[in-house]
């Protein structure tokens, strides 16, 4: 199973590292996994998830509406 650096979750989504890590505390949207070196590692399923979130967002949602239906 392939995993990816919050970085490459940035460019991926277009949604800022900052905001991702704000939101994670916040509405607990996703909870990546931690590496040795405590650094996020997302799966799969939470690059999809935010995938979906970031066309939700584009589309004039607001993540206090999204979160809750994730």
């Amino acid at each position: 199973m392939e995993t990816y650096q919050i970085d490459q979750l940035e460019q991926m989504t277009g949604i800022k590292a900052h905001t991702i890590r704000i939101w994670e505390k916040r509405y607990g949207i996703i909870c990546p996994d931690r590496t040795s070196t405590n650094r996020r590692s997302y799966s799969e399923s939470q690059v999809r998830k935010l995938l979906n979130v970031s066309t939700l967002l584009a589309r004039g949602q607001k993540i206090s509406k999204i979160a809750p239906m994730l």
